[in-house]
C-alpha cells in the first residue's frame, strides 16, 4: 500500500514539473485591458482576472485557443505544447461592428440601422417566443417605447389591443397597419361580431416560431411610405429565411401548464343568503326572503322559510366548477439551408394552448416554406408560403355564460346536477336556459381557421445599382364557426337536435412594383431613389347563420345538408374595397453622417367617396451623427451620438367598404307594405367622406457611451389627427339613423425613453434594458356635433371635446352617508345630493394611461441565464362595469366579497351603502339596477412580473452531432402589484364595433381573466 501511495505521488510530482501552459494578456485596440474574456480550447477554459492576465494548462501537443469577448470579435490561435513548455500568447481583440450596422427592415426595403432617419423599435423573434402567449403580439407587451399591448382576457387565442403612441381614431379602426412579408394581411377583428362575448382575433393563426423579427414604425418619417393607412403605425413582420450555408435543422418542444393568475372572491351559500337577508330587512320585509329560483316575494312566509333553509344544504363553488388548469405543448421543427444560388427554409409547428377556463383551448397547425432563388446572374425569385389552421373550442364567457355566469346568475345555493331533471341531469335556472358546467359539457362549440398567405416576387438588376422589383401576394381566410345544441338545451319546443354555423370567406389580394437605385458621388455623396406603385383588394363573403334540425352530433358540415334539415339560411351581404397608390422615396447621405429622407405617397380607395377618391400624404426626416464630427471623433466617453427628426402627414382607411354609401335594410319577420317589401333607410350617403389625416412631428437623439455600455435613446412627438372619421347619429326627424362623417380632431403628444445598459460584462454577465413612454391624448373638437351624437357603446363612455378618448362619463359618487347608510352623489356644480339623475353625468375618468413601460434584465453565467421582464402602467382608470351588478343592489346576482364592507347601523364608516332589492333606495329607475356610478372606477396602476425564465446552454462535445442543446423553464404573470380590488387591471371586455374599440380601452365586465402559465422547454440545433 506504501508503495502505491509513494508511486501515485512521484507521478503527481511530476506531473507537476512537466506541467504545461498558455498564459497572457488580453487587451483591446485601444491598449485597454479585457477583465473576463473568455479563453477556451475544447470544453476547459478560463477567464482573464482584472489585469488582464490568463493561464491555462493544458497537455502536450496542438491545440485550438479561441479568444472571445462580448462586443469584440472572436480570436482563434493554434499552439503547439512541449512537454513542461509554458508558452506566453498576448492577444489584442477587434471589437465588432455594432448593431448600427445591422440592417432593418423599412417599407419596401431595408436600411441600416444607423442610416434610419424614422422611429422604429426592432423585437426579434427569440423575444416573441420566449414565453407562451395567446397570440404574438401579446408578446411585445414592455419591448417598445411607446407601444402599449393590453391583453384581451383568458381566453385561449384571444387578441390583445395594441396602441402605437396614443389612439387617434374614433369610429375607424385604431390598430396599426399589420405586414407580413410585405403583404399587409386581412386584420378584422368584427368579421364575427362579439359572438358569445368573444371578437375574432386576426392574428391568432401567426405563427411567432416563423418570425424572423418585427419592426414597429412610429412616426410619420417611418410610416410616410404607407399614407393612407400609416396613421396608427406599422408594425411589419419578417419570417424566417436560409442563410448560414449547408443544412441547419432546429427543434423546439415546450409542456407547460396554466391556471388562474387570479379568481373572485364570491359569496358562498351563507353569505349571499345572510347579504340578501340583510336588504330584505332593510327594505322592511320580515319572515324569510324570497330567493331566486326558489320562491316568489309574493308565497308565504312558510314557503319561503322552506326554500331558504332547503337553499341553506347546498354550496356550490362555480368558480371552481368553471376553471381549472389548462395543459399546453409544443412541438416546433425548421429545416434552413443557404447557398450561392437558392436559400430555403421550411418549419411545421403544432401549438396546443389549454386554457384555465374548463372546455377551452386553442390549437394551430402551422407550416411554411419560404424559398429563393437566382434564376440568372441578375434575376431573383423570392417566395413565400405559410399554411395554417386554427382551431378554437370555444366556451361562452363574460355576459354570454362560462365563468361570467359563475360570477353572476349562478348562485351557489343552485347544485350542478340534479336527479330526474329533464335537462340530461343537470339543474338548470332562468327558464331552463342557464348551467355553465352543462353548457361546457354538452353543447360542444368550434371556430376554425383555415389560413393561408403567399408572396411572389421577381427581382430583376439590370445594373449593378438598379433593382426593379414586381411583387404578388395572397392572404385567404376562410373563418367557420359551428355549435351543436342537443335536444334539451334547444330554445322552443326542444323537439329536436339543432346546430347553428356561420362561415366567412376572406380573399385579399395585393400586387405592386418598385424599382430602387443607388448610387455614389465623389466617394461622399449616397443616394438611394424607390418609386412604385401598389394595389390591394379585398372581398369577403358570409354566411351568417345556417340552422339544422335533426343533427345526429357536434361533427356535421356547414356546407352539407345531407345529414339534416335546414331551415333558415342568411347570405350576409359582401364586402369589398379596393386601394390603388403610389410613392416615392428619396434618402440622401453626405459623408455617411448627414442624412435626408423625402417620402411621398399618393391613395385611392373605393371607401371613400366621389368628391375625395384620392389623398396625398408626404414626409421628410433628417438625421446627423454628431459623433462623426471632429470635436467628438476622439471622444472616450461618447461612442456615438445621433439627432434626427421628421415631419409627415399619414392617413387612417380602416373604415368598411360601403362607409360612404347610403344603405338600406328589408324589414324583419316578413312585414310587408300592401303585399310588397319593406326597405327603410339606415345610413345617408356621404360623397366627401375622406381620410383621417394625421400630422406628426418627431425628434429623436441617440447616444451610446463607453464603448456602447450604456445605449439612450430619448424621443419627444407631437400627432394632431384632423378630419377623424365618426360614426354619428342624426335626428330621426330624417328618416335615416347614422352617417359617416369627418368632424374630429385629436391631438396626441408625448417623450419616450429607452435605455440599454451592459452592467456587468465578464464570466456573470448582466444587461438591462428600459423603456418608460408619457402620453398626453385630448378630442380637440367633435365639429359641430354633440357628445350624444356618438355611441359610447355598452360601456358608459363618451368622446369629450377637452377629454381623452374614451372617457368615462357617469354620475359622480361622494360617499356613504354614516347616518342612513344611502349613497351621496355628486352634480354637475359639485354639490351633495341623494338622486340619482342621468342628467347630471360628467367625466370622472378615462381609460388611456399617462405613462406605460417596461423592463428586462438579463443575466448569464457560463452556461446559465435568466431573464426577467416587467411590465408597468401608470394613470389610467378601470371601469369594473361588473361590478355595478355584483356590489350594488342585491338581485339575481351573486356578489363579491368586497359587499361584506357596507354599511349597517348608524355611525358606520363603510364603502358600499346599505343593502337593498329595491334599486329606488339607490335613487335608480325603477327595474334598472345598473348603478352607473363612479363607485366602480378604480385606478388601474399595476407593475405586473410578466416573465421569468431560467435557461441552460449545454456544452456539447466536438464530436457531437448537435450543435446546440438548451433547457429552459419560466413563468408568465407570477403576480401583479396593483390597488384594484377587480381580477386584473388591465383587461378588457369584448367589443361591439371598432368605435366600442376605441371608446371603451379600460372597461372589464365579467371578463376571465389573463392566465399564469409554467413551462418548460427543450431547444436544439444540429
Amino acid at each position: 500500500m506504501k508503495k502505491i501511495v509513494a508511486a501515485i505521488a512521484l507521478l503527481w510530482c511530476a506531473g507537476a514539473v512537466m506541467a504545461q501552459s498558455v498564459s497572457g494578456v488580453v487587451k483591446d485596440t485601444g491598449g485597454e485591458l479585457l477583465v473576463g474574456a473568455a479563453v477556451q480550447v475544447g470544453t476547459r477554459g478560463v477567464f482573464t482576472d482584472v489585469a488582464g492576465k490568463y493561464k491555462l494548462e493544458l497537455p502536450a501537443g496542438s491545440h485550438t485557443v479561441v479568444f472571445n469577448y462580448t462586443g469584440y470579435e472572436s480570436q482563434t490561435r493554434t499552439v503547439t505544447l512541449a512537454a513542461g513548455q509554458n508558452l506566453e500568447l498576448n492577444v489584442v481583440l477587434k471589437g465588432e461592428s455594432t448593431d448600427l450596422d445591422d440592417v432593418v427592415v423599412i417599407g419596401y426595403g431595408v436600411q441600416r440601422k444607423r442610416d434610419v432617419t424614422g422611429s422604429i423599435e426592432t423585437v426579434s423573434g427569440k423575444q416573441l417566443t420566449q414565453f407562451p402567449v395567446p397570440s404574438f403580439e401579446a408578446a411585445l407587451q414592455g419591448q417598445a417605447a411607446g407601444v402599449q399591448v393590453s391583453q384581451g382576457s383568458g381566453l385561449a387565442g384571444s387578441g390583445s389591443i395594441l396602441r402605437i403612441r396614443g389612439i387617434a381614431s374614433i369610429s375607424a379602426g385604431g390598430d396599426p397597419l399589420y405586414v407580413v412579408d410585405g403583404i399587409p394581411i386581412t386584420q378584422n377583428q368584427f368579421l364575427r361580431g362579439n359572438n358569445g362575448a368573444m371578437n375574432n382575433n386576426p392574428l391568432a393563426t401567426l405563427n411567432p416560431n416563423d418570425i424572423e423579427s418585427v419592426q414597429i414604425l412610429k412616426d410619420a418619417a417611418a410610416t410616410g411610405i404607407y399614407g393612407s393607412r400609416g396613421a396608427n403605425g406599422v408594425v411589419l413582420i419578417t419570417t424566417k429565411r436560409g442563410r448560414q450555408p449547408g443544412w441547419n435543422f432546429d427543434f423546439t418542444t415546450r409542456l407547460g401548464v396554466g391556471v388562474a393568475a387570479s379568481l373572485p372572491d364570491m359569496l358562498n351559500t351563507e353569505e349571499y343568503l345572510g347579504v340578501r337577508q340583510e336588504a330584505w330587512e332593510n327594505d322592511g320585509g320580515t319572515g324569510y326572503v324570497w330567493l331566486p329560483g326558489r320562491s316568489l316575494a309574493s308565497d308565504s312566509p312558510e314557503t319561503r322559510e322552506a326554500a331558504f333553509k332547503e337553499a341553506m344544504k347546498t354550496n356550490t363553488d362555480w368558480i371552481d366548477q368553471t376553471t381549472g388548469t389548462g395543459i399546453k405543448h409544443m412541438y416546433s421543427f425548421g429545416a434552413a439551408r443557404g447557398g450561392e444560388k437558392d436559400n430555403f427554409y421550411a418549419g411545421i409547428t403544432f401549438d396546443h394552448n389549454g386554457s384555465f377556463l374548463v372546455g377551452n383551448y386553442f390549437e394551430r397547425l402551422s407550416g411554411r416554406i419560404n424559398y429563393d432563388r437566382n434564376l440568372a446572374k441578375n434575376l431573383k425569385l423570392i417566395s413565400s408560403l405559410s399554411i395554417s389552421n386554427g382551431k378554437n373550442q370555444r366556451i361562452d364567457a363574460a355576459w354570454s355564460g362560462g365563468m361570467g355566469e359563475a360570477m353572476s346568475t349562478a348562485l351557489p345555493y343552485y347544485p350542478v346536477y340534479e336527479q330526474g331533471s329533464e335537462y340530461g341531469g343537470f339543474f338548470m335556472w332562468n327558464n331552463g336556459y342557464s348551467n355553465p358546467v352543462n353548457y361546457i359539457e354538452r353543447r360542444p362549440w368550434r371556430t376554425t381557421e383555415n389560413r393561408t398567405i403567399a408572396g411572389l416576387s421577381l427581382v430583376y438588376s439590370p445594373l449593378q445599382d438598379l433593382n426593379i422589383k414586381v411583387s404578388g401576394g395572397y392572404d385567404y381566410m376562410d373563418l367557420g364557426n359551428a355549435v351543436f345544441i342537443p335536444q334539451f338545451l334547444n330554445a322552443g319546443e326542444r323537439l329536436a337536435n339543432r346546430g347553428f354555423g356561420d362561415a366567412t370567406w376572406v380573399n385579399n389580394w395585393n400586387a405592386s412594383a418598385t424599382a430602387d437605385y443607388t448610387r455614389t458621388f465623389n466617394q461622399h455623396h449616397r443616394i438611394t431613389l424607390l418609386v412604385g406603385g401598389e394595389t390591394q383588394r379585398s372581398h369577403t363573403e358570409r354566411y351568417e347563420n345556417i340552422s339544422y334540425f335533426n343533427v345526429n352530433g357536434p361533427a356535421y358540415d356547414n356546407d352539407s345538408e345531407t345529414d339534416s334539415t335546414v331551415v333558415a339560411k342568411f347570405i350576409g351581404s359582401p364586402d369589398t374595397w379596393t386601394f390603388i397608390s403610389s410613392f416615392a422615396r428619396m434618402n440622401y447621405s453626405f459623408k455617411d453622417k448627414y442624412y435626408l429622407q423625402v417620402v411621398a405617397r399618393s391613395d385611392g380607395s373605393s371607401k371613400f367617396g366621389e368628391n375625395n377618391k384620392f389623398g396625398f400624404f408626404p414626409a421628410v426626416s433628417a438625421g446627423w451623427i454628431i459623433s462623426d464630427e471632429e470635436f467628438l471623433r476622439e471622444n472616450r466617453t461618447i461612442s456615438f451620438l445621433k439627432l434626427r427628426a421628421g415631419w409627415g402627414k399619414t392617413g387612417n382607411a380602416d373604415v368598411p367598404g360601403d362607409a360612404q354609401y347610403g344603405t338600406f335594410s328589408a324589414a324583419d319577420n316578413g312585414i310587408t307594405y300592401n303585399g310588397a317589401p319593406i326597405l327603410f333607410p339606415l345610413k345617408l350617403p356621404n360623397p366627401d367622406l375622406r381620410w383621417e389625416t394625421s400630422t406628426t412631428l418627431d425628434a429623436s437623439l441617440e447616444m451610446r457611451l463607453w464603448k456602447d455600455a450604456l445605449q439612450i435613446e430619448v424621443s419627444a412627438y407631437r400627432k394632431s389627427s384632423t378630419d377623424v372619421l365618426m360614426n354619428v347619429s342624426v335626428p330621426a326627424s330624417t328618416g335615416f339613423g347614422q352617417y359617416w362623417d369627418n368632424v374630429a380632431e385629436i391631438l396626441n403628444q408625448g417623450i419616450e425613453l429607452s435605455i440599454t445598459s451592459f452592467n456587468i460584462n465578464g464570466p456573470f454577465a448582466w444587461k438591462t434594458d428600459f423603456n418608460v413612454a408619457r402620453n398626453y391624448n385630448e378630442l380637440v373638437s367633435i365639429g359641430n356635433y354633440t357628445p350624444d351624437a356618438v355611441s359610447g357603446g355598452t360601456n358608459d363612455s363618451r368622446v369629450i371635446p377637452g377629454k381623452p378618448v374614451g372617457s368615462f362619463y357617469l354620475m359622480e359618487f361622494s360617499h356613504v352617508d354614516p347616518a342612513n347608510g344611502l349613497p351621496v352623489y355628486l352634480d354637475l356644480n359639485g354639490n351633495e345630493t341623494y338622486d340619482y339623475d342621468n342628467s347630471q353625468r360628467k367625466y370622472v375618468g378615462d381609460g388611456l394611461p399617462d405613462v406605460i413601460g417596461g423592463i428586462t434584465n438579463s443575466f448569464s453565467y457560463k452556461g446559465w441565464d435568466l431573464t426577467i421582464l416587467a411590465t408597468y402602467s401608470l394613470g389610467a382608470k378601470i371601469f369594473d362595469s361588473s361590478g355595478k351588478r355584483q356590489m350594488g343592489v342585491v338581485t339575481d346576482w351573486n356578489m363579491r366579497a368586497e359587499i361584506l364592507d357596507r354599511w349597517q347601523q348608524p355611525g358606520d364608516d363603510s364603502f358600499f351603502p346599505r343593502l337593498t332589492l329595491d334599486e329606488t333606495t339607490y335613487s335608480l329607475p325603477s327595474g334598472f339596477p345598473w348603478w352607473n356610478t363612479s363607485l366602480f372606477i378604480f385606478d388601474a396602476d399595476y407593475l405586473r412580473l410578466k416573465n421569468i425564465a431560467i435557461g441552460y446552454n449545454f456544452t456539447l462535445k466536438p464530436e457531437s452531432r448537435l450543435n446546440s442543446l438548451r433547457v429552459s423553464a419560466n413563468v408568465t404573470n407570477l403576480f401583479t402589484i396593483t390597488n384594484f380590488p377587480g381580477l386584473d387591471p388591465e383587461l378588457v371586455r369584448d367589443f361591439e364595433n371598432a368605435q366600442d374599440r376605441n371608446l371603451s380601452p379600460n372597461v372589464t365586465y365579467l371578463t376571465p381573466p389573463q392566465e399564469r402559465s409554467y413551462n418548460f422547454s427543450i431547444s436544439t440545433t444540429f
